[in-house]
């Protein structure tokens, strides 16, 4: 019987897993060599070599200036880079390393090669992150055969193994590091998504953060001074503070040990304590549920299910909002540490049954071969204009957001200046008709227009996004037949000959 080589990769910002479908179509988690079901998102760079995992994390304490954590959030972070071995590495680089480290296990686990990955996204990334992510695939070895929204990838991990009808959900994703709010019709075979906002840095390391400043205020109110000044007591403090994060799930309080130089204090925390910290950060994951309910023009009573996932809804000030607000218990029924990745595997086998039907199981044919997803656009997509007879800028919408994918739009404009030659074209992603308030994502020229023409001519561009949520831009130069045949220069993101080289150098220097 055929064995899928693709898996499904929640590449998470404190965690990520690997899951692949078994040959009678179930989806199923792969440990890595340490036996563990997750892996941290964490990368020690050694004298010895790269170390990824819960190795990199603990090291974190005793030399917290070799490794890096929370790469997530940099990602298509231009400016962001780590020096190893006189080279540096961009934030993709970094998320090629936690990939590779999951297909190397992988494939030790199963005893054969996983060429092809789909990677999940938060709903909320934006076309260069989204890149970005794809780049750290290919970089990994892997052929990315998509990306999938993370809140997505959880309700197909629903709707295939529980969904036995249709259902208007709302899927609550927050995780270590992003917040997604995504709304969805979803049964046994189908999933088309309606609307979905959220904060891509927004998630439980802003909840450790305002436990440490807690811990630190009250140290410093007895010390007279703060101890997170020293990078190793700072890094110390976040793995206590995580850990009293996740006790006061469970506990009504927790304590937590600090020590600094030759001064301790063990500082007493209690859940309410815990809850008012937070409560700024959880109303604000609350009005994004409201904005989102919004452009589905939905009531929170139309709402049949809300699907918990991300570790961070494991607290109980999560659970307690959204109860006071649906009216209703959240559901819980999926592990929402697995979810994604599960989803994510299911997706996988789906792409390969496209790709080579001959080579999946009967069974998996089976269970996910009806299996129909429609996502949308989580940010609206435009181009840079100029208001007629004026020199006013302003971005020009062409895909609004929530706008089902694969989508293709077309749009004229008119050329400004007499005798123009060239037209310049720049993308942006963004809700704000002022282009300096979104993010460019890209640019090109339309090039060798003929000279003498006056102004007012008619080019028509045309903008599609992917069911990855990648964007392409094409210009058409409508009175000469003429549209551009160059790639659009991305600000973010290596190109082929970058990534075949950071291939070379990863093999060349492999993670363990």
């Amino acid at each position: 019987m055929p064995e899928l080589s693709a898996v499904g990769i929640d590449l998470g910002t404190t965690y990520s897993s690997l899951a692949i479908v078994d040959s009678n179509g179930k989806p199923e988690i792969v440990p890595n060599a340490e036996g563990e079901r997750l892996t941290p998102s964490a990368v020690l760079f050694d004298d010895d070599g790269i170390v990824v995992g819960q190795i990199a994390r603990d090291a974190a304490v005793r030399c917290p200036d070799r490794v890096v954590m929370f790469i997530k959030h940099q990602m298509g972070n231009r400016a962001w880079h780590y020096t190893y071995r006189n080279q540096e590495h961009s934030p993709t680089d970094v998320s090629a390393m936690i990939l590779a480290k999951l297909k190397r296990d992988a494939e030790q686990h199963l005893g054969r090669p996983l060429q092809q990955a789909v990677i999940t996204v938060p709903a909320y990334f934006d076309d260069d992150r989204r890149r970005a992510t794809r780049a750290a695939g290919e970089i990994a070895g892997f052929q990315v055969l998509g990306l999938l929204n993370e809140p997505t990838a959880a309700a197909i991990a629903f709707g295939v193994e529980r969904s036995q009808r249709e259902e208007t959900v709302l899927v609550y994703d927050l995780g270590g590091g992003t917040f997604d709010v995504t709304i969805m019709h979803v049964a046994r075979e189908e999933i088309r998504v309606i609307a979905t906002d959220g904060d891509h840095q927004l998630g439980g390391k802003d909840f450790d953060d305002a436990l440490i400043g807690f811990v630190v205020e009250r140290f410093a109110a007895e010390h007279g001074f703060n101890p997170t000044r020293d990078l190793y007591t700072a890094e110390d403090l976040r793995v206590r503070a995580e850990k009293a994060k996740r006790e006061l799930s469970l506990r009504p309080k927790t304590q937590v040990l600090l020590r600094a130089g030759d001064q301790a204090s063990t500082v007493e925390v209690r859940r309410e304590q815990f809850e008012a910290l937070i409560k700024v950060k959880l109303d604000t994951t609350l009005t994004i549920v409201r904005s989102a309910l919004q452009a589905a023009q939905l009531a929170p009573a139309q709402i049949d299910r809300v699907l918990l996932i991300g570790g961070s809804t494991r607290i109980p000030a999560v659970r307690a909002l959204l109860r006071q607000f649906f009216g209703r218990d959240p559901d819980v029924s999926v592990n929402p540490d697995e979810a994604v990745a599960l989803g994510a595997g299911l997706m996988a086998a789906r792409k390969a049954l496209e790709i080579a039907p001959e080579e999946v199981a009967a069974p998996v044919a089976e269970k996910i071969g009806g299996l129909q997803i429609t996502d949308v656009t989580s940010h609206s997509v435009g181009i840079e204009a100029v208001v007629p007879g004026t020199q006013q800028r302003v971005n020009s919408i062409l895909i609004p957001r929530n706008s089902p994918i694969p989508v293709e739009v077309a749009k004229e404009f008119l050329t400004t200046d007499p005798g123009q030659r060239a037209i310049k074209v720049t993308i942006y992603q963004g809700e704000s008709p002022v282009p300096d308030l979104c993010n460019p994502i890209g640019e090109f020229v339309l090039a060798g227009l003929p000279p003498g023409r006056p102004a007012g001519c008619k080019v028509r561009v045309t903008v599609a996004c992917t069911t990855d949520g990648v964007i392409s831009v094409t210009a058409l130069d409508i009175e000469t037949g003429k549209q551009t045949t160059t790639q659009v220069s991305y600000r973010v993101g290596p190109s082929a000959e970058q990534v075949s080289a950071k291939q070379r150098w990863l093999r060349a220097n492999p993670v363990v």
